[in-house]
């Protein structure tokens, strides 16, 4: 910027949701939190389990499982608790924290897809 003025973020809208809006986002929240992280847990105790599974493309979904699991963890129950509460927890920091984890465990979930696209290739040619 070529004039010494401080950046000022831009008002928050004045929109919001209506306690009714906030009990539906916390339930869909809930639910999304308790059976993603239960159901990547279940994925990760199979692949303890049965050693079969351990295969290089199944390790690149264990990857997505974990990391599936560590958004529940720690993203969505932020987003649940806050909005339980009808606004953020921890204020402007909690905001900040949800999309960090949430677009840094988001690339860890995209980086398996983009390595195993070319045995899903290779698979699909041999059938074609």
């Amino acid at each position: 910027m070529s004039d010494d003025r401080e950046l000022v973020d831009a008002p928050a809208a004045t929109e919001r949701l209506s306690p009714t809006g906030f009990v539906v986002l916390s339930v869909v929240l809930g639910f999304i939190m308790t059976f993603g992280f239960l159901n990547n847990f279940i994925v990760l105790l199979l692949f303890c389990k049965f050693k079969k599974l351990r295969t290089p493309v199944n390790m690149l979904l264990l990857n997505i499982s974990v990391s599936d699991m560590l958004v529940c963890l720690f993203g969505t129950t932020l987003s649940f608790a806050s909005s339980i509460r009808g606004k953020w927890l921890l204020g402007r920091s909690g905001c900040c924290w949800y999309g960090f984890i949430n677009s840094c465990f988001g690339k860890v979930l995209l980086f398996p897809d983009t390595l195993q696209m070319p045995e899903q290739k290779h698979d699909f040619n041999r059938y074609v």
